[in-house]
């Protein structure tokens, strides 16, 4: 007789009587009955190592963010490898890896890792950890390629490659559903996972198109890179009746899949993004050592110019050039030296650098309008600075730092006009009130000054910020010295003092009012 138990086919040969004559009573043999068919342990999916690794060094790299001076730090993004696509010029390919594993803000990596820690098991468990890590890294260098060549911002985030993860997934469901394990196939069948991916991916793109702070670009280049791949890249079939991927034979259970008999599919292609992620972070790492050096002589560099120490300062920002000559700083830093000590075509030539690293800086762009301006091609100037305006016009930021560096070039027309509108996109902006006033109290061409207007702004500012900013307050005392009230400065001078009693500036401030009301340092009212 034949007998299937526990999914093991049998077989009992019975003897025959002599005579080939079946005798039915004859009694069977001394054979144990099989049990019951034992219920077979269901093991659970495999840890998802992959994803897993991912994620902490997501998080890890955050923390060194953090610790490095903050992850919304425009520096600290760039020194840890962010996409730009000036540097990307330079050479530095290794920024197309580096972003996926930075992010700007604790909420940007809780988003990020919460869809990951959801997304990715599932992309695992269809192709096991070797073949999703390729994917991953794959999908997020697509991305940031994509983002590097038609966004002009600093970009980081793991979203390209989660979106490439997610595309990754929609592929295999419905392209190769014949090769998914069974638990996934069917879920595939029932139409909720494919429906719900969907979903996400297009309700994310609209959110990231009708958002300015988030890079469109990076999400439909990791979606269409992890789409491709797997296209291309069919998961192994080496899925048992469990559903993970199994060695060895799998017993055929009734009402479900077939077994299936594959030995584990190799996972040696994890190799191949071990290798590319290690890499870029060991470029990535000698990348912050020299930026943290460069940093350090730009930060002497400037101390030594405001100490009246130009030759000094020179030598510094020219040690910084000659470590990092693709950063546009050295050469931003050696121009503005130049400027000042009126050495014009030196001035022009730096700026002209740092502009073909970084063609949107608006530093190098004002500062060069800056030079030509004092070299009398007012025509070059003018060019620059409506150029500069025009490709900015509605951005509160760039308005308020464009003033503030044609004021300190002191092109006093053009600070007040990008002033007055910052202010009028932006009313209640501090910042802008403050510098305003203090350009109106102290330019050194007197036709700028407006004694009135200072006053009014500074009020403004001190109000918008409650008396709590020194330097704020320091500017409503220099507006009261220029309208003559010289013991209202002193007493508004003494406030900022409070705040700040250490502060020499502030303290050289209060001699000069003192010594305007004719009484000797140290009389208080």
């Amino acid at each position: 007789m034949r007998g299937a138990k526990a999914g093991i086919s049998m077989s009992l040969q019975i003897p025959e009587p002599e005579g080939g004559a079946t005798n039915p009573q004859a009694p069977a043999p001394d054979v144990q009955a099989f049990p019951s068919r034992p219920v077979a342990r269901q093991p659970g999916p495999p840890l998802p190592m992959a994803t897993l690794v991912i994620i902490l060094l997501c998080v890890v790299v955050f923390i060194l963010q953090t610790l490095a001076g903050g992850s919304k730090n425009p520096d600290i993004l760039l020194n840890f490898g962010a996409s730009f696509e000036p540097y990307f010029q330079q050479g530095q390919y290794w920024r197309l890896v580096m972003p996926m594993f930075l992010h700007i803000g604790w909420w940007h990596l809780l988003v990020n890792m919460y869809a990951l820690y959801y997304l990715g098991p599932l992309l695992e468990e269809m192709y096991g950890y070797g073949r999703f890590a390729f994917i991953y890294v794959a999908a997020g260098m697509s991305g940031s390629l994509l983002s590097t060549l038609h966004s002009h911002s600093v970009a980081a985030g793991a979203s390209g490659a989660i979106f490439g993860v997610a595309g990754a997934i929609l592929v295999a469901g419905y392209l190769h559903h014949e090769a998914l394990p069974y638990r996934l196939a069917r879920i595939f069948r029932r139409g909720r996972l494919g429906l719900t991916l969907l979903v996400f991916v297009v309700v994310q793109l609209a959110f990231g198109y009708l958002s300015t702070n988030i890079d469109n670009w990076g999400h439909l280049g990791g979606l269409a890179g992890g789409a491709l791949l797997a296209v291309l890249m069919p998961p192994p079939k080496g899925a048992g009746a469990d559903g993970w991927l199994t060695g060895g034979p799998a017993p055929s259970m009734p009402g479900g899949p077939p077994a299936l008999s594959e030995a584990v599919p190799s996972q040696a292609i994890v190799w191949a993004p071990v290798i590319v992620v290690a890499l870029a972070m060991t470029a990535a790492a000698r990348h912050y050592r020299v930026a943290r050096q460069v940093s350090d002589l730009l930060g002497e560099g400037l101390r030594l110019e405001a100490q009246k120490q130009p030759d000094q300062a020179l030598q510094r920002f020219q040690k910084a050039e000659q470590l990092d000559p693709g950063n546009e700083a050295t050469h931003e830093g050696l121009a503005l030296l130049h400027l000042q000590a009126h050495r014009l075509p030196e001035a022009i030539n730096e700026f002209n650098q740092a502009l073909r690293i970084d063609p949107d800086s608006i530093e190098a762009q004002a500062g060069l309008a800056a030079a030509y301006q004092e070299s009398g091609d007012l025509a070059q100037a003018q060019r620059i600075f409506e150029r500069l305006a025009s490709r900015n016009p509605k951005s509160v930021e760039v308005q308020e730092q464009l003033a503030d560096l044609l004021a300190g070039q002191k092109l006093y027309q053009q600070a007040i006009d990008h002033y007055q509108q910052a202010l009028r996109l932006s009313p209640n902006l501090a910042l802008a009130h403050n510098n305003l006033a203090w350009l109106y109290a102290t330019a050194e061409d007197p036709k700028f000054r407006n004694a009135e207007a200072a006053l009014d702004h500074a009020r403004r500012a001190v109000a918008l910020t409650a008396w709590r900013q020194p330097d704020f307050i320091d500017t409503l005392a220099e507006a009261l010295y220029a309208n003559g009230s010289y013991d209202e400065a002193v007493k508004t001078e003494a406030r900022a003092l409070q705040l700040a009693p250490d502060n020499r500036e502030l303290q050289g401030h209060m001699e000069r009012y003192l010594k305007a009301t004719r009484r000797p340092p140290g009389i208080e009212d």
